[in-house]
């Protein structure tokens, strides 16, 4: 038996994944020397191979968008989810206005949507939760609670940059202003 490790590549094979590397598909040229190297490779048909290479890069490129949107967000709850914990009884959600809400055509639409409820209640949670949907789907989000907005924005007023800070608020598909309700607006 053969340990994929010990086969050697040949020049030719080397050069194809140099070349998927150069056209900037790592991941592409990952599986193909995976598959290379492996000697039950041609089990699989041609079809089977490419759609493993790319689908992982298309996988890859996914994770990698998602993990930059996520990062870009500053949720306050990143592992928030749309979860069965969401529809239990006692939180007496509306679990229909939920599973269209978590769609997001409504940010496709330019629609607003205003959270309310008691203090505790998890609207944080679950606002964060409809956040991480909306980067599943490659939506650029901010969250900020309203007191920082506030405060970026006096600050790139001192700076006079807050019509750049104002075109970067308007260029994302989703802002989230968190204890809006909270604070004087005078």
């Amino acid at each position: 038996m053969r340990i994929q490790s010990e086969i050697t590549l040949t020049p030719e094979e080397q050069a194809l994944i140099s070349r998927l590397k150069s056209f900037r598909v790592p991941e592409m040229a990952r599986i193909l020397e995976e598959q290379l190297r492996d000697p039950n490779a041609d089990l699989n048909t041609f079809k089977e191979r490419m759609s493993a290479m790319i689908n992982s890069e298309w996988q890859s490129r996914a994770d990698k968008r998602f993990n930059r949107l996520m990062k870009e967000a500053h949720l306050r709850y990143p592992a928030a989810d749309l979860d069965e914990t969401i529809y239990r009884p006692e939180r007496q959600l509306d679990t229909q206005i939920i599973e269209r809400l978590s769609t997001c055509h409504w940010i496709e639409e330019g629609k607003n949507l205003i959270v309310t409820g008691s203090s505790a209640s998890g609207k944080t949670y679950l606002i964060n939760a409809f956040c991480v949907t909306a980067m599943k789907q490659s939506k650029s989000v901010r969250y900020i609670k309203a007191n920082t907005l506030m405060s970026e924005m006096e600050q790139a007023r001192i700076k006079a940059t807050n019509l750049d800070y104002l075109n970067k608020l308007t260029k994302l598909d989703l802002l989230v202003i968190d204890d809006f309700g909270l604070m004087c607006l005078l």
